[in-house]
Order: structure tokens, then C-alpha cells, then sequence
């Protein structure tokens, strides 16, 4: 057809428009009978889903009336003519010289972005030890550090590296206007995270004002300040928490650095968001429109002097919370999808942490695994050639409404008890996180919330016990032994003159935490959800090595084929997530044999897998025969036979594990029992 508006309103016709009451009827059918407020999902945001939306749901949604994108309120994406995202790697590797080996792999392997760790704490540093101008020269040898974005995270060594990066720029005859990247400055991340400002409250924000003031001046395309979300993320909070806390750090930094004379759109240019991404993908999406969305809306009311507002800079990591040591290969699907949603959210950089992180110092292969992800996403999926690719779905534009008027709530409620720092100090921060943690830790207890490969369909066949390896070190930050006064230390400019010399060390420049000015509160604490069964299950395989014996499960099933072939593998799935050995069976005729099977393989737990109607038949005929012949030996039933728990229990029945088990309370108690150090 020559007309491409009439071939297109023609295909429109074959698919007639369905309204919302069509959808209820077509739903009620399908539900025959049964309550259609049972679909409704009901999140950790406590946020109620529906299980369908159409054109109707956008009515009451008045921002997106006139939003394009690239304009304000930039809910629909920072850019107006693709969905562009720089892929970043970051390097933490100790030797300077492999440092930079893996750093030019990641380059020359489609990386565009790098982030050295060369954090210092306490004049220690762990990651890259960056210390003078020859380790920085190593490091950045190769590299063009006029086209590549470098960025650094330094802890409280943030203005001494930030100084050799200068210097090394002069050395090669380079432009610093001309730098690109960011320091990981977020004095409240450390706050929440150590109970203290590394250097002092006053000195933390004074600090700050000289670092924004600075590279405003110097070095417009270098971002001083990043307020980030992982602490609230990786500690169990929601999402309309972690939003809610993270922008009011964000207004913190504006409040306390308007307040030290700087202009709003001065520091606003030079602040960065860095986000956790979970795997909850349509909520992660929407979170990051939510976050630009109620961000411009945040700057609005500080009148910045040019009138004009920028969107927020959105770099994304992959979240660490949902993590597993056990089944890491698990983690490059957690990893697709948390960067798929990044970049449909139109996020301007993604970091994809490395699949084995969580037992190793990353290697060649699992940066090079990281790096593909968003590979091929962008070069075989063209994720980045359109322009706010969500645009248009009920779906996520209601969640994003929904998400920032739960975050707009709680935000609200933050700066009304006087900002973040504040609420911090009351412990508000805290109890709000602390509730929803509860929440998802009992789902995780009781397997409701999955973890594949630890709470759920473990890998019977891993030993990762012996797969841990330490990760990186800390070394002792030299030092020349020069003095050099505070103020004289809050000079970039000094300091970068200073460490240009000889014989001089980062360690000189460290400022000192101030007496008196200490600001202390209950610390966050981050964690892996998966942690507490991976701990089970490490307590498995360390009794392994010291005692040689593998506890048994086995599982004795009779009766109904269907159902006690089911209740088998349930019980599998149960036991092996301690990581015991399941020895299974495909059903025994009469209770005699599956008794004398069960005393030859030596079982120290027995599961008798039957139906609910048919456990009274065989149970407490097993149960004492078993225990006459092995008075130590446990005996389970597979599933919740109410009516006959009672005579079950009096017949010596130990215990019954079904979908609504404490499964973790549970493997812990049997580790116990069996002896292990739990």
C-alpha cells in the first residue's frame, strides 16, 4: 500500500479496541466464580496492583498530558533523541599494573566507562592503592582519559586522588575542562553506614563546598558529588523508601551547600544519582522514572539562576542484595533483567556487577560476562536507538504515579522531622527499613519470596565452601612524614601542587576527623537476602569436612503415585537447600519395604511422601518400626494433614513440612539435631 497512514489505520482495524468492562467480564469468566480482588497484587510499597490497566488509567495522570521526552519534568528520559547509555566497568583489582591490564581489556572488550576502587578509610585502602603520581600514571597508562570517563572511589582520599588525576592530565599536556566522570563523594552514605562522618560533620560538608566549587570552575564535566541509594537498597527497604531517602539526601546536599553560599544549579550540575537496580523489573523501571519525575520537581522550588533545570544524572548498578553465592550463574539472569530495566528507564550509565562477585575478586571472564550483558542489549537489541521505549504501557506509567506519590508521602514526612540527617539521628530512617526488612525476611524464611538455587531447586552437586577465596587486601597508606595544616589540606589547588612533587604520598593530604563535631546515629545494615540460607548450607559442608559424614534424607514414598511423587521432589527441594544428601525412590509397594530401604542407606531423616488421606494407613507403622530399629532416626511427614496431625504426633511423628514451613527455622533446627555447630 502506497499510503503508510492508510496501511497503518487499516491494521488498527483488524484489532477492534476492548474496554475495561470487556476486560472485567472476559476475567470473571475465567475466574468461574471465585474473587476478582484475588488478582490484586499488593506489593512491599504497599502499593495495590491490578491485574490489567487500559487507556482509562492514564486520565488522572496530568504530567503525562504534555511531557515529551528530554523535557521537563523528564519523566519520560534525560534525552529527546535515543536512549544512549555509557556501559561502565569497575576495576578493584590490587596490583596497579593488572589493574590497568583489565581496565584496557575492558576498553579494548566494548566498555566506555571505568571506575577505579581505591577506597581509603582510616588511612587504609582497599581496592587500586593509589599513592602517588607514578601508581597514577600506571593506572591511566593507555587509557584517554579526554574520551573515557573516569571515576573514582576514594572514601575520605577523595581530593588527593582527585589531585593526581589532575596532575596526570598536566603531565600529558591535556586539558582538565576537558575530563570526564566523577569522584564518589556521599558523606551521608557514610554516615549511614559507619554511625559517623568519616572526617566530621563540618569538615565532611566543607570539604564538599570545595570540591563543587572547584571543578564547576575547573572541570564542568566531573562530577563531585554522588548521592547514592545502596544503603537503603542492599539493607532491605522498599522502594518508595529507597527513593524517599534518597532524594532527601539529595535536598540535605542542597540545603546545607545553599546555605555555604553555593548557587543550587552550581551543585545540582555536579550532583549524580547512583542507583541500586533490583529484579523486580516493572518496578524498577518505574522507580527511575518516579526518581526524575519528583527530582525536577524538587529543583523547581529552589528557583536555580539561569531558570533552567537539568535532569538527574541516573547511573545504575545491579543490585547486590539479591545476590547468591550458590548458582552464581543465576546472577548473569538477575543481572539482564536489572540492566534491561535500567536502560528502559533511560538511565545515562550501568554497571553490571560481575556474576561471582560474591565469592571472588572478579576475573577477565566474569567482567568480560558483565560487559556483554549490556552489549548486546544496546549493538544486538538496539535498546538505545528509541526514545523512552516504556512510553505508552498502563502498566508502568500507573506504577510510576503510584511510586512517587508513596515516595512523595514519605519524603514529606522526612523533611517535616527536619531532613534526613535528623531523621537519622531519631532512628525514623531506620524503623521504617527495619519493617519492611522483617517482612522480607520471614517471606524468605518461609520460601516465599525465591532465590533460585538457595532457597529453591538447589544444585545438590555444589561444594562452594571451597570456591571462596579472599578478595582483594588492605594495605597501610604511606606517608612522607610532611605537615601540612587542615585549611591548607581543603586546597585543591595546593594539593595538587604538593602531590606533583617528589617522595610525597596521598596519605600526606588525609584529613583528620574534627573533634566535637561528631554526628552519631544507629548504623544501616546492608546484607544478601540469600545470606542466611547460604550460611545453612556452608554449616553443612564444614561439618562434612570435619566428621566425613553427609546427613541422609530419604525419602520414603507409597501410596498415591501422583501426589507422593510430587511431595518427593518438594521435600527434596526442602532438605537440599541444607544441603544434605536426598536420596530418593520411585515408591515402594508396602511399608516393609520402604522401612528395610530406609535402615540399609543409613538415613538419619526419613520423609514418608503418601497422600493426606493415607498417612494414618502407613505412618504410625513406620514410624515405630523406624525407631525401634533406630531410636535417633527422625521421622517427617511431607505435607499438612490437619485432621490427622494429632494421632500422627502421637504415633511419633517428629515433624511436618509443607509450602507454609519456616523452611530456614527448620534446617537449622535438624542441623542442630544432627549435630552440627549452627
Amino acid at each position: 500500500m502506497s499510503d503508510p497512514a492508510k496501511y497503518k489505520e487499516k491494521l488498527f482495524e483488524e484489532f477492534p479496541a476492548v474496554s475495561e468492562k470487556e476486560w472485567e467480564s472476559q476475567i470473571g469468566k475465567d475466574l468461574k466464580g471465585r474473587e476478582f480482588e484475588k488478582l490484586i497484587w499488593k506489593t512491599y510499597e504497599n502499593i495495590e496492583v491490578d491485574p490489567f490497566y487500559t487507556e482509562k488509567s492514564l486520565e488522572s495522570i496530568n504530567y503525562l498530558m504534555d511531557s515529551l521526552p528530554g523535557e521537563f519534568p523528564f519523566v519520560r528520559g534525560a534525552n529527546s533523541t535515543n536512549n544512549s547509555w555509557r556501559i561502565n566497568q569497575e576495576i578493584s583489582e590490587a596490583d596497579i599494573g593488572l589493574a590497568n591490564r583489565l581496565a584496557l581489556n575492558c576498553l579494548n572488550g566494548g566498555a566506555d566507562s571505568l571506575t577505579f576502587n581505591c577506597e581509603i578509610d582510616d588511612e587504609k585502602c582497599s581496592g587500586t592503592p593509589i599513592q602517588n603520581t607514578e601508581d597514577m600514571a600506571l593506572l591511566l597508562d593507555g587509557i584517554d582519559i579526554e574520551k573515557v570517563p573516569i571515576h573514582f572511589k576514594c572514601g575520605s582520599g577523595r581530593i588527593g586522588i582527585l589531585s593526581l588525576f589532575i596532575n596526570e592530565s598536566k603531565r600529558r599536556g591535556g586539558s582538565i575542562k576537558k575530563l570526564s566522570g566523577s569522584l564518589d563523594t556521599d558523606p551521608l552514605k557514610d554516615l549511614t553506614l559507619n554511625g559517623s562522618f568519616t572526617i566530621g560533620e563540618q569538615n565532611s560538608f566543607k570539604e564538599l563546598r570545595t570540591l563543587i566549587s572547584y571543578l564547576s570552575d575547573y572541570m564542568p564535566n566531573y562530577k563531585g558529588l554522588k548521592v547514592h541509594s545502596s544503603q537503603f537498597h542492599d539493607s532491605g527497604a522498599s522502594i518508595t523508601q529507597e527513593l524517599a531517602f534518597t532524594l532527601a539526601a539529595g535536598v540535605e546536599y542542597l540545603d546545607r551547600l545553599t546555605e555555604m553560599d553555593l548557587r543550587s544549579d552550581q551543585i545540582s550540575q555536579q550532583m549524580s544519582f547512583s542507583f541500586s537496580i533490583g529484579s523486580n523489573y516493572f518496578m524498577e523501571i518505574a522507580k527511575l522514572k518516579a526518581a526524575r519525575l519528583l527530582w525536577a520537581q524538587i529543583l523547581e522550588q529552589y528557583a536555580p539562576n539561569d531558570k533552567s533545570i537539568d535532569p538527574m544524572s541516573i547511573e545504575v548498578r545491579t543490585s547486590t542484595w539479591n545476590k547468591t553465592l550458590y548458582d552464581p550463574y543465576v546472577n548473569l539472569l538477575r543481572g539482564t533483567v536489572e540492566t534491561m530495566a535500567g536502560v528502559l528507564a533511560g538511565a545515562s550509565s550501568i554497571t553490571v556487577r560481575p556474576f561471582d562477585s560474591e565469592y571472588k575478586s572478579p576475573d577477565e571472564f566474569s567482567l568480560r560476562m558483565a560487559r556483554n550483558t549490556q552489549l548486546v542489549l544496546k549493538n544486538e537489541s538496539y535498546l538505545d536507538r528509541v526514545t523512552d521505549p516504556s512510553a505508552g504501557s498502563y502498566y508502568i506509567e500507573n506504577l510510576t504515579n503510584s511510586i512517587a506519590q508513596e515516595s512523595w508521602k514519605l519524603f514529606q514526612k522526612i523533611e517535616s522531622e527536619g531532613g534526613l540527617v535528623e531523621s537519622l539521628k531519631s532512628g525514623a530512617v531506620q524503623d521504617e527499613i527495619n519493617n519492611t526488612r522483617k517482612r522480607r525476611d520471614m517471606n524468605i524464611a518461609i520460601r516465599k519470596d525465591t532465590f533460585l538455587g538457595v532457597n529453591q531447586y538447589p544444585n545438590p552437586k555444589e561444594n562452594m565452601s571451597t570456591e571462596i577465596q579472599e578478595k582483594g587486601s588492605t594495605i597501610i597508606l604511606k606517608k612522607s612524614g610532611n605537615k601540612l595544616n587542615t585549611e591548607d589540606k581543603l586546597s585543591i589547588e595546593y594539593i595538587t601542587e604538593y602531590l606533583a612533587g617528589d617522595g610525597v604520598y596521598t596519605g600526606d593530604v588525609l584529613i583528620q576527623n574534627s573533634v566535637g563535631s561528631e554526628c552519631s546515629i544507629t548504623t544501616l545494615k546492608p546484607y544478601r537476602g540469600a545470606q542466611v540460607f547460604e550460611e545453612v548450607r556452608l554449616t553443612t559442608e564444614q561439618h562434612i569436612r570435619e566428621t566425613g559424614h553427609k546427613p541422609k534424607v530419604f525419602l520414603l514414598t507409597i501410596g498415591n503415585s501422583s501426589i507422593r511423587s510430587a511431595r518427593a521432589s518438594f521435600s527434596s527441594n526442602f532438605f537440599g537447600c541444607a544441603g544434605f544428601e536426598i536420596i530418593n525412590n520411585i515408591g515402594f509397594d508396602t511399608p516393609e519395604d520402604g522401612i528395610n530401604a530406609a535402615v540399609e542407606n543409613n538415613a538419619d531423616i526419613v520423609a514418608i511422601c503418601s497422600s493426606d488421606d493415607e498417612y494414618l494407613n502407613y505412618a504410625p507403622q513406620i514410624t515405630k518400626e523406624l525407631k525401634e530399629r533406630n531410636p535417633n532416626i527422625k521421622i517427617i511427614i511431607a505435607g499438612n494433614p490437619k485432621e490427622h496431625r494429632n494421632k500422627l504426633e502421637q504415633a511419633g511423628v517428629d515433624d511436618f513440612i509443607h509450602v507454609h514451613s519456616n523452611a530456614l527455622e527448620t534446617l537449622k533446627k535438624y542441623q542442630e539435631i544432627l549435630g552440627m555447630r549452627v
